[in-house]
């Protein structure tokens, strides 16, 4: 059989050595067999046979040599993507470990969309860190469609989201949230269509739209729910992710957007927007509690998803956003 007949790829456990984890990232950054051996502090011949060691144990060619530099095979690319990801555990890992050398009791890094935050989010929060007041806590709040591949990465240890249409989810698990969303449209206080009584999705065409961007789940059932009621039409849009960039425009325009219902209470009660009374047609996937299958979850992790999945989070329902 030719060393690099792909024909049979090994069942056996993959043995490989830290060094050669470091000679992928590193030929991954420069894809350069010299470059890549100089930043690893060897040689260019021993960072050579590292690679031809992998190579001829997997039986598959993991470069191609160029006369400019070396690509990844699609081989490559699996392995250079499990390499990239243990070099993050350990960075993690060294991380967390300088926490416990502090006192601390664990590191837990969150994603969440914006509409869980003010109260199912916050609520589960504070109670988590009152019993473990020794577990640091980050907090990351995005849209699903840009927290999700940082969990992927391992960059997070959970989100709260949801999976957007056409993302691999095979690693992923995630605990769905009971209750359906409620999304709300808002404006600044005295917009005038605060003052129609009998608003119609028509009456919405004109307006100048506060939206997340193209491709995230929530722009996509804004526009598809307006289209169903209107002629398909050019939409006046300000693209930003920003709540504070989203209540600053609307505050200072007549400018409209959607945002989850709690988001909406949350600075309505402030006096800062009006909740405009009109019902979209946006049908959203229900919010869950996502983590990787692929990686166990640390100890600090297991605590904080049992306040996350318990009965009392089943308010989070009412949750939307990305």
């Amino acid at each position: 059989m030719h060393p690099f007949d792909d024909s049979e790829i090994p069942l056996k456990p993959l043995k490989i050595s830290s060094r050669q984890i470091l000679l992928l990232n590193a030929l991954d950054r420069y894809r350069n067999m010299r470059r890549a051996a100089a930043a690893m502090h060897t040689t260019q011949p021993t960072a050579s046979q590292l690679l031809q060691q992998l190579e001829s144990r997997l039986k598959v060619k993991l470069f191609d040599r160029l006369p400019r530099g070396m690509e990844p095979t699609l081989y490559g690319e699996v392995l250079i993507r499990y390499a990239r990801s243990v070099n993050q555990d350990f960075e993690h890992a060294e991380t967390e470990i300088a926490e416990l050398a502090k006192g601390a009791l664990g590191f837990v890094r969150i994603g969440s969309v914006m509409g869980a935050v003010p109260t199912a989010l916050t609520r589960r929060l504070l109670d988590f860190k009152a019993a473990y007041p020794r577990v640091r806590i980050s907090l990351d709040v995005g849209t699903s469609d840009t927290i999700l591949p940082l969990l992927a990465r391992g960059d997070l240890d959970l989100v709260i989201g949801r999976i957007p249409d056409g993302m691999d989810s095979q690693d992923f698990a995630i605990d769905f949230f009971d209750k359906p969303e409620r999304m709300s449209l808002i404006a600044r206080p005295g917009h005038p269509l605060s003052r129609k009584k009998k608003l119609r999705v028509a009456d919405l065409l004109t307006q100048t739209w506060i939206l997340h961007p193209i491709g995230s789940p929530m722009r996509l059932r804004v526009e598809s729910a307006l289209r169903l009621s209107l002629e398909p039409a050019f939409l006046d849009v300000v693209e930003t992710t920003s709540l504070l960039a989203t209540t600053s425009l609307i505050q200072a325009s007549d400018m409209v957007s959607v945002v989850p219902f709690d988001v909406a209470t949350h600075y309505a009660n402030c006096g800062l927007v009006t909740i405009i009374p009109i019902d979209l047609p946006i049908s959203m996937v229900n919010l869950g509690v996502i983590t990787r299958k692929s990686k166990a979850p640390a100890p600090a992790l297991i605590g904080l998803l049992g306040y996350l999945k318990s009965s009392r989070m089943s308010d989070a329902g009412d949750a939307g956003g990305d």
